[in-house]
């Protein structure tokens, strides 16, 4: 832009010793505007200035939608691979919440089977074990059920059957009847059951990582966008600055010569607008 500013200073010195009768040229009406004007020099930096941003918040803009496609594409990949019939419909952060709160009640009522064969510090951590072993059983369940294999199911659940009527003997050791003892191991079975089934509807956590990954890149590039925009704007205002300055002094210079006029505005906008780039977009 300097060199521009400076190749116009120096044809409008030789341009001094040409005859009046010489015609006009727009590269020597903006050399007088840049030579004779105090406000030029400024208005056509900070016009360049805003271009250059401009440009490179639109390539920013572009790297970013690209990594958005990419990430979006590992994404689709990924779930359409581990989870090709579209079963796994819950969140794994909500399913992970879920199976929480669901070993919490877990550790509750094992600990409320077992709570006076140790003290209680004892009682508290064969609680928290037997937990462990209803939600591992739960996951090994789930794991079999997505792989067809109906007789590790079956010995599972037989498995979960038989721990479940220990817990209510033991429950019965401390207490007289075994109907108290057997309702508890039941919700207990119950559970675990549902913690089976939020295990086979919980999308896998490669897909919520890789889902993540994406949003976070969808995040990312809105902001960049809305950067972009913003530097478009102000490129925008700077350039009709410049450019209103030039029209108003080739107009001035020219007369009744429109046409030198918009030779010299197209010129001028020609040291700003090499290729303004367009803005990436992503599909949502």
């Amino acid at each position: 832009m300097a060199a521009l500013a400076s190749s116009f200073l120096l044809s409008t010195r030789k341009g001094a010793t040409v005859g009046s009768g010489q015609a006009r040229t727009p590269s020597g009406v903006i050399g007088e505007l840049l030579a004779g004007h105090p406000e030029a020099h400024s208005l056509l930096a900070e016009a360049g200035h805003r271009a250059a941003l401009a440009r490179t918040s639109a390539a920013g803009s572009r790297r970013m939608c690209a990594a958005v496609r990419e990430a979006r594409a590992g994404y689709e990949a990924l779930r359409c691979r581990l989870d090709p019939r579209g079963r796994c419909t819950v969140d794994f952060s909500v399913g992970l919440l879920v199976l929480v709160l669901l070993g919490a009640g877990l550790t509750k009522l094992d600990d409320i089977q077992v709570c006076r064969l140790l003290n209680q510090t004892g009682s508290v951590l064969l609680a928290f074990c037997a937990a462990a072993v209803w939600l591992t059983g739960a996951r090994l369940a789930a794991l079999a059920s997505q792989e067809r294999r109906r007789p590790t199911v079956i010995a599972l659940a037989g498995t979960a059957a038989f721990l479940g009527f220990l817990l209510a003997v033991v429950h019965a050791l401390r207490q007289p009847g075994l109907v108290p003892g057997v309702l508890v191991s039941v919700l207990i079975f119950a559970i675990a059951a549902g913690a089976t089934f939020l295990m086979l509807r919980m999308e896998p956590r490669p897909v919520f990582v890789a889902r993540s990954r994406w949003h976070r890149a969808k995040g990312v590039h809105r902001a960049a966008v809305r950067a972009e925009q913003t530097r478009i704007e102000a490129m925008h205002v700077a350039t009709e600055a410049w450019l209103d300055l030039v029209r108003t002094w080739a107009a001035a210079s020219a007369g009744d010569d429109e046409d030198l006029v918009d030779r010299t505005v197209t010129l001028a906008t020609t040291l700003l607008v090499d290729s303004f780039p367009l803005r990436g977009r992503v599909d949502r």
